[in-house]
């Protein structure tokens, strides 16, 4: 009896022991989403693990530093095993060999059913897909105006085009004394002002490839807000901070009339001003005359330094799967990139509530993410000299012809396809 028990309490241990090592770890990466976000982070790592009880999940999230510890991380050896990246930093990855493809690591048939055609296009490089598409966003996205600020500039209506926007600047501010809106001419890591000629129709790239926005019809529409901020008409912080911060900010004080973006600025409003969040008016955002809308998005990527490859798919395809994707749409106004959100009952609603609608109106619309032009290899360096050359014309110290005739003469010099 008594050596029964030995081998059985030896058999016993030897299974513990072996389910330990069984046990695989994955390290996860997010971008700015603690600890706004932990519950629901945490709380879909636990239903993972519940799912899968041979993986366990070390969550970090990074912040300022993300890029340069996610390149460190893979010099060094001791890559994540999944990592949070937005559309430009997949893209450069994959280009450097940083990544495992996601259609190699799931089926293609799986990631077309899963998300969007446009989705999976914004992550595809050399023939294969190299992201899991996750949360997403629209710039247009919704219309946010204050009316009683539209009432003393005697507006009657929503402007619907760039051009009716641009009129709108000069009657609010002029009879107001508050700003139209902030327009984003000069954000950190971007650059803005491309998405202001793609939604015009303007071209980026020529057939080429080569850059080719420096046109007389490009430095007109760069001179329309040349002569704004030069009479005052914009806020001088737009050329130093990221316009929908300064907006939401802007706005909440009642010297800003209008928001263009994503519904999340409501929430902030609601914070700080209670009666202007429940009067605040939501509508279609005004576009430009290509009639599209721009976006981006974040993404989930397996890079190839991963050592737990199968597993980290896993993951990523979790956090990313419609029901994920429609809880983290109730918890922030996200855009989901999975198609299932098209049909969503989440995203229809008939009341008044100013976060319902604006998110209503923007939570189907995943489909409409796009950049609007790839970036090159080197987007750093050149979407650095593209915004030192915005902010010269915006100063007047390079006319727009000549700002832009130099950005365009770096790139076709500089630039990494």
């Amino acid at each position: 009896m008594k050596r029964t028990l030995t081998v059985l309490t030896l058999a016993l241990g030897l299974s513990a022991a072996a389910s330990a090592q069984a046990q695989t770890t994955v390290t996860f990466w997010t971008w700015y989403l603690s600890p706004k976000f932990d519950g629901y982070i945490k709380d879909t790592i636990a239903a993972f693990e519940k799912a899968n009880p041979g993986i366990k999940v070390n969550w970090a999230d990074k912040q300022d530093s993300m890029v340069q510890d996610f390149i460190s991380s893979v010099n060094l050896g001791n890559a994540p095993d999944v990592v949070n990246l937005n559309i430009d930093e997949t893209q450069k990855a994959a280009q450097n060999g940083f990544l495992r493809a996601a259609s190699d690591l799931t089926s293609a048939a799986t990631l077309k059913a899963t998300f969007y055609p446009q989705s999976l296009t914004n992550f595809t490089s050399g023939g294969k897909v190299y992201a899991y598409p996750w949360y997403g966003w629209l710039n247009e996205g919704v219309l946010l105006y204050n009316p009683d600020l539209f009432k003393k500039a005697g507006l009657t209506r929503a402007p619907r085009t760039t051009s009716e926007l641009i009129a709108n600047a000069k009657a609010v501010k002029d009879k107001t004394g508050a700003y139209a809106w902030v327009p984003a001419l000069k954000d950190p890591n971007t650059a803005s002002f491309l998405g202001y000629f793609f939604a015009e129709g303007l071209p980026i790239y020529a057939a080429d490839g080569k850059a080719a926005f420096n046109t007389s019809a490009h430095a007109a529409l760069l001179q329309q807000f040349v002569d704004l901020y030069k009479g005052g008409y914009i806020p001088e912080d737009a050329v130093r901070r990221e316009a929908f911060q300064l907006a939401t900010e802007l706005y909440a004080q009642n010297r800003v009339a209008m928001i263009i973006g994503g519904p999340q600025a409501l929430t902030r409003i609601k914070d700080t001003n209670p009666g202007l969040y429940a009067s605040t008016v939501v509508t279609s955002a005004p576009l430009g005359k290509a009639n599209v809308q721009t976006g981006g998005s974040m993404a989930l990527v397996v890079p190839t330094a991963s050592k737990n490859p199968a597993a980290a798919a896993k993951l990523a395809a979790f956090f990313t799967n419609n029901a994920n994707q429609l809880a983290f749409a109730k918890v922030v106004s996200v855009v989901p990139t999975t198609l299932g959100a098209q049909t969503s009952t989440q995203f229809k609603t008939s009341g008044t509530d100013p976060v319902a609608k604006a998110t209503a109106l923007v939570g189907a619309s995943g489909r409409y993410i796009n950049p609007g032009y790839k970036a090159p290899g080197n987007s750093d360096d050149l979407y650095k000299n593209f915004n030192d050359n915005i902010e010269a014309a915006l100063l007047g110290k390079k006319t727009a012809q000549q700002a832009l005739t130099d950005s365009v003469t770096y790139w076709n010099a500089n630039m990494k396809k």
